[in-house]
């Protein structure tokens, strides 16, 4: 059904179900271009904005005080807590309030062939 969670078998959440037809379903990947989604950063719960910026990357902007580390994983502000990225890069400049986070889809999104799908 359209809004239907879509996660990798390993548990990763990838997007949502954007369309549904009789024989096929399009799929709205979380790391598509300018999309944005509520996100909690694991160390100390922060929440933040994850924006897709293609390919199963994102960015997130974040306050210079806020803890974070290559390796943090970014997780779905849902019950669950399914996986949604992991921290690849900060970026930080000494006069900048704030930090450019780099993260990756913890699965290569172009060799995916099964997906599971979720109400």
């Amino acid at each position: 059904t359209v809004g239907g969670r879509v996660l990798l078998p390993e548990g990763a959440e990838i997007g949502v179900v954007e369309e549904v037809s009789s024989h096929s379903s399009r799929i709205r990947l979380y790391s598509a271009p300018g999309n944005k989604i509520n996100a909690v950063l694991e160390r100390h719960q922060v929440p933040v904005v994850l924006e897709g910026v293609g390919g199963g990357n994102f960015k997130i902007i974040i306050p210079r005080e806020t803890e974070v580390e290559i390796g943090d994983r970014i997780l779905s502000p849902a019950l669950t807590l399914s996986l949604l990225a992991i921290v690849e890069d900060v970026h930080l400049s000494p006069t900048d309030s704030f930090k450019k986070v780099l993260a990756k889809s913890p699965a290569n999104i172009f060799s995916v062939r099964f997906v599971s799908i979720f109400p």
